[in-house]
């Protein structure tokens, strides 16, 4: 509503809705009579600065007693207002100044104050003048503008505006003759077809005609008694005579032709024809007349209707059957659905003026039609029609419930029956709104019989429908009725499976809410409710809240069990169950407490970070009334409060355990969140949490996530230290070795330590510096470790100096910088400043800074700095490359290692990240010289060194090249423009726009600097110079140095100038837009330059003189796209655009009007070109050829994102389909890319009627061609671009119109089918595209009936064409068989016969002569595939079809056939001899050269769902064991698991191999499908021939096949795809590996992990003896998880010697190692605890004993 209330103003305006928004926001200039005024009010409004203070002067004018004259202020208030725009501030609030409530509200102590007849006089005078205005200018020279400004700003004077309107009441008789004159002035310019008006100027002057006729209806409505007596009749009279032009133009907007019929009927009754106006409509007429026959109903009165009845029923019957016969035109649809709702407002209450029986008939029949286009309507596509008819069937009704109309109730029941879903149920709902429930189960059975039992949850419609008449019901039926009827339908509902259930349990709490007492006890009760429903249905109900303890206790089981469920719906809401109370100050009972362990226990590692939120969002809760509990103990001390500390107290402790060193990003993150709030909780309420209160690892643990690789767990791990932790136990040596580390992820752990060291209490080793006397006072731990960092600095910068590269290696300075700015982070600055000390440490700090930046400038700046390496002397050393980056190495084995450039690079870039956070850092915080008040005041940095960190930053932003460097440059550039910017010294407040004009002078080619701009890499860091500089001003308010860059910049490529001077200064301009355009902080700043960017971009790609522009305007035409689409979203299944990522034309060209025209211009330009080419020379041609390649090209992409709006035409005439011509003569170019865009943006911008006369032009001219190439055979000079652009263009538009005209679809199959031939032989590729337009036709032809047998045989001959010929000619052009061979199978398909199409399936595709082999074999794999699919126990999934992403066209080939035939194509293709011969050849010639790795893939994969697919198991477990390549796993995976399934025993021997092949597809690096496939080959083997074959409970057990099995099994329960979790959970249920029998099935994997060890430990028990077997047993299930664990403290070096230089999360984010260790020992340990041999190297593993509970 919003934007549709900002559209009619600015149609009253007549502006465009931007450029409204800016009028809104500006100045209101002073009325031209009043600019020389010597008034001093006059002088402050014109002086006033903003909007805000116009309005202030105003205010102040109108109610501070004046000098001047009153009548003076009221003229030039009066003034003031008529030149405001709408909606201005002023104009508001010179509004409510001429109003009763203003003149009230004056002083009364003032002498003399306004009156109501000053202020009417005024208003009379300005209205006076400024029609008199008009009146006085020739109309030669009268602007149009000018005349639309004048009659909105006096039309707006009835909006509202009591006194404005009568002030006009008395001026009518000047506005009534200028009226018309204006509109034909108007309609003259838009009829001349000489003026060449352009789209966006015939749009507004279409608006302007508007304005003057709906201000001329609004005076005849008001004042037409006036403008009699001023001679209306003959001035108005040129008005009705353009009005009927204008309504009966067709390529007028709707909105436009419906006020003209407005006026039409207005003045017919002003006139006295309004008898012959209503006969007139009353006729059968055209369609153009349609907006005067709908504005005949909307002037009727009720009291025409004695009279006008039946002539208004005839005018309604004519209007519903267009609407019938157009009902796919859609803004056509839109026009009338509101009129229509309008009319049926005005028809209630008419049983008094309509006496006799005839009239009542009629009104009924006038009622009927309006409900006929209603449920016509109901479920159209288009919401506002959809929604409109909704509407208009309510209120026809109503109408009929108050006429007591039982027909029209009758009418919408026999609806429901015979329409479908989408269309009954919204219409039985009005229904329901108006005549309640019961007359609608009475007369429609079939909704408890039929429609609620089978969609209810599955239907949006049918949902809606169930509520409104459950709500509905209610009111009405007793409760016992109610609840059998409607609960009872919804707990059925939910039982079933393909139900939606969030759906119906949306439906249940609804209904919990109509009666929360009873039937909230009603479902409790109930067996067949799920606990997620109950508990939603508890949660909705606040008056349950006095028995929630009782029912925490009756459901304490199935909350727990909820709380280790595979739903994460049913998780979050048992979790909210618990911590939820009404009062927050209910105390957390132990029960809650133990709940919420259980939930953070098998919880916490969910790698969903959106549950992770909203499961800690609860816990929050859960906090918060221990913090109001604790408080409440702290006054009146209770036991209860004793239980709530010791439960904060395990809590923590809990918390605290959950750090253990290889706990998963999700686990560390909420523990350390929950633990930061415990110990935030203990501080608020003084309690003591500390190292005493904590568990022994607590603290280690904490350390230990210092080494994080998220930076976020880091901060919070120190400041957790630093609260809890009385004595820092870091050693500086080991802290000095992590700062020097080469490895970043080290220098920040490192900086960690450092700080927490700086922070603690006491510290149990020293810093190795020597105390000095003068040292400060302030932070004197920090000061020091600043100063021993500074120390190692120096001797790193003295290094580099000499050698940079030895420095890289021994030394690399990051670190270093990295731990000092993290120390100066946790300081006040302004304390530092106070003493001597740390100002000079500030000082050599920054000094320092400037000479790294020296030093490794030339490495970040040089042209290729990722391969540069300056001189050293160890160049020519003979030590291999070593990869140091991955581990820490003594100084000694360094200086061995040879420097490589990414040592280098890495030094210099991450240095120069320091140093410009440091530099930008200080400058942001640190009191300054030049903003001191006083002389002797104390700052940390002078005037000098502020000009050279800011000489720094430019010099590093224009002359670096590596892009981390200047990102970082950016970065602390920000701080330091904003701190300047913010500024109160003079000169540093000027630096900033200073800086702007010289980079603009700079890119612009004017050279003030002697900084070297890069040329290559985006202009490398001087758009992020120039995007600091107008980011950090947006704080101050103002955007004065955006819009000045951006103008300067686009004029910069607007303006062509030539030379590589301008060429450079091009691409440095679109480099900073492109910048501009994507910043996030601009947003929508930037908008109103985002049409001259587009602009500039298209320009550029169409002038550009070398490439380098050209790839620069491609880059910025890019992120305009994606600035004004949206990121790029997943495509649809078919490949189109998200609709996220596309946008109406009317919207589009809303925001950016101007380039309508541009693209109207460009596209027509373009299609001229190409008739100037199709008869032109070779030479234009190659010209036509440039132009069309690229910025065509570009434009046809934008194109394609668009498509019409519902309201096309109907407030605009900006529509797509103007562009249409042009595109259909572009769809001839020369570029293949072109035509194909061309022709799909043609088929976006039609519609339905406008497609279908499109193909019939296309059909007749190929008709034409078809008996011209007969006629005059090899004469005849064939143009295949053309040919190729109509088949393209028809191929796109029949997927639009489908086989809506059948006929019109077998004449175009006629046609193709007769052009074949003679297009083979000149073109294969206009013969591709023309069977591509009938494979298309074909395809959507489900039913064969469609085709005639002779059409059939004339199709037939196409494919009776000699293959070898096709194949030849398509080889020569490079094009695939596949077409032709798609084509072929359709027409079997169509054929109608079942045994044909079998034969071609498996017969004559199995001939090499017949088919590509990529074609057959995929055709093949997906019909077998699907047979398996629907088999009882299938051994595929729908993941396997995934896998092998079928192509398209065989997924709709399959749609349309049959399920009989695809049965019977399956069952043959299974059973076939000749299809598994052909396989096994092929899978022999692959063996040994494989020309195609998918189809070799495909091929393993079909050969095991053959009947006989020759496969041995011995031999395929063979291959499990040797190498193979990867794209076989699927073929070989399914061979298994089909000869598996099939074999009641399975052989001892094959055990290890296949267990050690599911152990290789289970590792995290493989995909997810074969990971997953490894799921089912486990749950295939332990269903199958676990019990028999793997030896549990007996004494002869194969301890590495069980250990085998073991691990397989955990691996799958500790997967990172939830998939994988989840089948391995389903195994361990159904297999009967839990240690005790539950009802729930659906549990966590990590809640049964423990269950599955203690269930399989427990049939070893006969082993109990054995310790070598369960040390090997032990060893074989921990060996992953140990390894995994001594990953972090041992080298990783690659095979191929890939350096690592940051921390990589492990590929299983999921998995915890040490967890998992500690769960497997407690199992051995609870089975075998009697082997000391066991328990020995349990414990010799050091893992912590409390981390599992007992």
């Amino acid at each position: 509503m919003n934007d549709l209330n900002l559209r009619v103003a600015a149609l009253k305006l007549c502006a465009h809705p931007k450029r409204f928004a800016e009028l809104r926001d500006a100045l209101v200039p002073l009325p031209e009579r009043w600019k020389s005024a010597p008034q001093q009010y006059v002088r402050q409004f014109a002086v006033a600065g903003s909007s805000a203070e116009q309005v202030q002067v105003v205010k102040d004018i109108f109610f501070v007693d004046p000098q001047q004259d009153h009548e003076q202020v009221a003229r030039f208030l009066a003034d003031l207002l008529l030149a405001s725009p709408l909606k201005h501030a002023v104009r508001n609030q010179l509004t409510k100044l001429f109003s009763d409530n203003a003149l009230a509200k004056q002083d009364a102590k003032r002498l003399r104050g306004h009156s109501k007849e000053q202020l009417l006089e005024a208003l009379q005078q300005s209205l006076g003048e400024m029609a008199r205005s008009l009146a006085e200018i020739t109309p030669t020279a009268l602007s149009h503008d000018r005349t639309n400004d004048v009659f909105v700003s006096a039309n707006a004077c009835l909006q509202n505006f009591p006194f404005g309107r009568e002030a006009l009441g008395q001026q009518v008789h000047l506005f009534a003759p200028l009226l018309p004159s204006a509109l034909e002035r108007y309609w003259a310019d838009i009829s001349d077809p000489s003026l060449e008006l352009s789209p966006t100027r015939r749009n507004e002057l279409y608006l302007y005609v508007q304005n003057a006729l709906r201000f001329l209806v609004s005076l005849l409505s008001e004042w037409s008694d006036q403008l009699r007596l001023c001679d209306g009749h003959r001035l108005l009279g040129p008005a009705c005579a353009v009005a009927q032009k204008v309504a009966r133009h067709m390529d007028t907007p709707w909105d436009v032709r419906s006020i003209a019929g407005l006026l039409i009927g207005h003045l017919a009754r002003f006139s006295g024809t309004f008898q012959e106006y209503i006969a007139e409509c009353s006729r059968p007429q055209a369609e153009q007349d349609l907006p005067v026959q709908t504005a005949a109903l909307l002037v009727l009165r009720r009291t025409d209707y004695e009279e006008y009845a039946p002539q208004a029923l005839a005018i309604l019957k004519t209007i519903v059957s267009v609407g019938e016969r157009e009902s796919s035109v859609s803004n056509l649809l839109v026009f009338l659905s509101k009129h229509l709702f309008i009319y049926s407002k005005s028809l209630g209450e008419f049983q008094d003026l309509l006496p006799t029986p005839e009239q009542e008939i009629v009104y009924q029949q006038i009622l009927a039609e309006l409900q006929r286009f209603a449920l016509q309507n109901i479920s159209n596509a288009t919401d506002s029609v959809r929604h409109m008819s909704s509407a208009l069937l309510r209120q026809v009704l109503q109408h009929a419930q108050l006429a007591g109309r039982e027909q029209l109730f009758q009418a919408v029941y026999r609806h429901f029956h015979a329409a479908p879903l989408s269309a009954s149920c919204p219409a039985l709902e009005q229904l329901v709104a108006v005549a309640g429930v019961s007359r609608c189960l009475e007369h429609c059975p079939s909704l408890f019989g039929a429609i609620f039992p089978r969609f209810l949850g599955c239907e949006d419609s049918v949902d809606a429908l169930f509520r409104a008449m459950m709500v509905s019901a209610h009111k009405t039926q007793p409760f016992a009725e109610w609840h059998g009827l409607w609960i009872g339908q919804l707990l059925a509902a939910i039982q079933a499976p393909e139900k939606r259930r969030s759906v119906i349990e949306q439906q249940l709490t609804q209904a919990v809410q109509l009666e929360p007492q009873t039937l909230a006890h009603l479902l409790l009760r109930d067996a067949r409710l799920p606990l997620s429903s109950k508990l939603a249905a508890i949660l909705s109900v606040r008056q349950l809240s006095a028995r929630r303890q009782e029912l925490l206790r009756d459901l304490k089981q199935d909350v727990d069990q909820a709380l280790l469920g595979l739903d994460d719906h049913t998780r979050l809401l048992a979790l909210r169950f618990v911590v939820e109370t009404p009062r927050p100050s209910e105390h957390l009972t132990t029960a809650e407490a133990e709940a919420i362990r259980l939930y953070l226990r098998h919880n916490a590692n969910n790698p969903s970070a959106h549950l992770r939120q909203l499961g800690y969002g609860l816990l929050q809760k859960a906090l918060r009334r221990i913090h109001l509990g604790l408080a409440e103990h702290q006054k009146r001390p209770t036991p209860a409060g004793e239980e709530l500390l010791r439960l904060l107290t395990r809590l923590t402790g809990d918390l605290s355990r959950n750090l253990f060193p290889s706990a998963n990003y999700g686990r560390r993150w909420l523990s350390l969140h929950l633990l930061r709030d415990c110990v935030e909780l203990g501080r608020k309420l003084q309690l003591q949490i500390g190292e005493q209160q904590l568990p022994a690892e607590a603290l280690p643990n904490l350390e230990h996530c210092l080494a994080d690789s998220y930076e976020q767990n880091k901060v919070l791990a120190a400041r957790l230290l630093e609260t809890l932790q009385s004595r820092a136990r870091f050693q500086p040596d080991e802290i000095i070795g992590l700062l020097l580390s080469l490895r970043p992820p080290d220098s920040a752990t490192g900086a960690f330590q450092l700080q927490v060291y700086c922070r603690a209490q006491e510290v149990k080793h020293a810093l190795p510096l020597p105390v000095k006397a003068n040292e400060t006072i302030h932070e004197p731990r920090t000061y020091r470790a600043l100063q021993w960092c500074m120390e190692h600095l120096r001797e790193g910068l003295c290094l580099a100096q000499r050698d940079l590269a030895e420095a890289a290696k021994l030394n690399p300075l990051y670190g270093l910088l990295f731990a000092s700015r993290h120390l100066l982070q946790q300081l006040n600055l302004q304390q530092l400043a106070k003493e001597h000390a740390w100002r000079q440490y500030v000082e050599e700090l920054v000094t320092t800074c400037l000479e790294v930046s020296r030093v490794v400038l030339p490495v970040v700046s040089s042209a290729s700095p990722e391969g540069h390496l300056p001189a050293t002397r160890d160049q020519e050393t003979d030590q291999p490359l070593t990869n140091v980056l991955s581990r820490r190495l003594p100084s000694e084995a360094l200086q061995q290692v040879r420097t490589t450039p990414q040592m280098v690079l890495l030094c210099a870039w991450r240095s120069i990240k320091e140093v410009c956070l440091i530099l930008g850092e200080l400058v942001q915080r640190a009191p300054l010289e030049e903003e001191q008040q006083w002389e002797q005041a104390d700052f940390l940095l002078s005037s000098g060194q502020l000009e050279a960190i800011g000489e720094l930053f430019l010099l590093l932003l224009a002359e670096t090249k590596h892009r981390g460097a200047f990102e970082q440059a950016y970065v602390g550039f920000t701080m330091l423009c904003r701190r300047f910017w913010h500024s109160d010294s003079v000169r540093l407040n000027q630096l900033p726009g200073q800086w702007v004009s010289e980079a603009m002078a700079m890119v612009s080619g004017e050279e003030v600097r002697k900084a070297r701009l890069c040329s290559t890499r985006r202009s490398a860091g001087m758009p992020f110079m120039l995007q600091a500089l107008i980011c950090t001003e947006l704080k101050l308010g103002t955007h004065a140095t955006l819009h000045r860059c951006m103008h300067r910049l686009l004029e910069v490529c607007e303006r062509r100038t030539g030379g590589s001077a301008g060429i450079t200064a091009r691409s440095h301009a679109l480099n900073i837009l492109r910048a501009l355009f994507r910043c996030s902080e601009l947003a929508e700043l930037v908008t109103e330059f985002m049409a001259r960017g587009i602009q500039c971009a298209l320009e550029g790609l169409l002038l550009a003189e070398e490439w380098a522009e050209r790839n620069c305007a491609t880059l910025l035409l890019a992120a305009l796209i994606v600035r004004v689409f949206g990121v790029e979203r997943a495509r649809l299944e078919t490949g189109e655009l998200h609709v996220r990522n596309r946008m109406t034309g009317r919207i589009f060209f809303t925001r950016y009007p101007q380039l309508f025209d541009y693209f109207h211009a460009a596209l027509q330009r373009e299609a001229e070109q190409m008739d100037s080419i199709q008869a032109g020379s070779e030479a234009e041609i190659g010209g036509g050829k440039r132009r069309q390649a690229v910025q065509l090209e570009a434009m046809l992409l934008m194109l394609s994102r668009l498509y019409p709006s519902s309201l096309e035409g109907a407030e605009s005439t900006l529509n797509l389909s103007e562009f249409v011509p042009f595109l259909i003569k572009i769809c001839r170019s020369h570029d293949l890319m072109t035509r194909e865009r061309a022709a799909l943006v043609v088929a976006n911008f039609v519609s339905q009627e406008q497609a279908l006369a499109e193909i019939r032009r296309l059909v007749v001219e190929l008709k034409a061609l078809q008996l011209r190439l007969k006629k005059e055979k090899e004469a005849f000079i064939l143009d295949t671009n053309l040919l190729h652009g109509q088949l393209l263009l028809l191929l796109q538009l029949h997927r639009l119109v489908r086989w809506t005209r059948p006929s019109l679809t077998r004449m175009q199959l006629h046609t193709l089918a007769a052009l074949a031939a003679p297009i083979l032989q000149r073109d294969a590729c206009a013969f591709s595209a023309l069977v591509e337009v009938m494979t298309a036709s074909m395809e959507d032809a489900v039913d064969p009936e469609q085709l005639d047998y002779q059409l059939l045989e004339e199709i037939g001959a196409v494919y009776l064409l000699d293959h070898k010929e096709v194949r030849r000619r398509c080889r020569e052009q490079g094009i695939s068989m596949r077409f032709y061979q798609m084509f072929g199978l359709h027409l079997h398909r169509l054929r109608d016969i079942s045994q044909g199409v079998v034969l071609h399936i498996v017969e004559d595709l199995s001939e090499p002569i017949w088919s590509l082999d990529e074609l057959k074999v995929e055709l093949w794999l997906y019909i077998l595939l699907q047979r398996s699919l629907g088999e009882a126990h299938s051994l595929v999934s729908e993941l396997d079809i995934e896998h092998f992403q079928f192509a398209a066209d065989i997924r709709r080939y399959y749609q349309t056939l049959s399920p009989e035939l695809r049965a019977e194509i399956a069952q043959e293709l299974y059973r076939s001899q000749a299809v598994r011969s052909c396989v096994l050849q092929m899978r022999k010639a692959s063996t040994s050269g494989c020309w195609s790795l998918q189809l070799a893939g495909r091929l393993a994969a079909l050969q095991p769902l053959l009947q006989d697919p020759g496969l041995d198991l011995s031999g395929l477990v063979q291959r499990c064991s040797e190498e193979h390549s990867s794209h076989q796993e699927a073929g070989l995976v399914l061979g298994l698991k089909r000869l598996i399934a099939e074999r009641k025993t399975l052989e001892r021997q094959h055990w290890p191999p296949l267990l050690n092949y599911a152990l290789h597809l289970v590792e995290p690096v493989q995909p997810l499908y074969l990971r997953h496939q490894a799921a089912e080959l486990c749950d295939l083997l332990a269903r199958k021939h676990l019990k028999d074959q793997l030896g549990l409970g007996v004494a002869s057990v194969d301890v590495e096949v069980v250990g085998r099995f073991i691990r397989l099994v955990l691996l799958l329960l500790l997967d990172e795809a939830e998939w994988v979790r989840h089948k391995a959970a389903q195994l361990v249920c159904s297999a009967g590996f839990r240690s005790e029998v539950q009802v729930a099935k659906d549990i966590l994997p990590s809640a049964l992990t423990p269950e599955f060890l203690k269930a399989v430990l427990a049939k070893l028990e006969k082993q109990a003896n054995d310790s070598d077997f369960l040390l090997r047993l032990f060893h074989l299930i921990a060996e992953p998880f140990l390894a995994a664990e001594a990953k972090d403290s041992e080298p990783n070096i690659d095979e191929d010697g890939d350096v690592e230089v940051f921390d990589k999360q492990v590929i299983n984010l999921y998995c915890e190692p040490l967890l998992v260790l500690c769960e497997l020992s407690a199992a051995f340990r609870g089975q075998f605890g009697k082997s000391q041999e066991l328990m020995a190297a349990i414990n010799a593993l050091g893992l912590p004993a409390d981390l599992v509970p007992s």
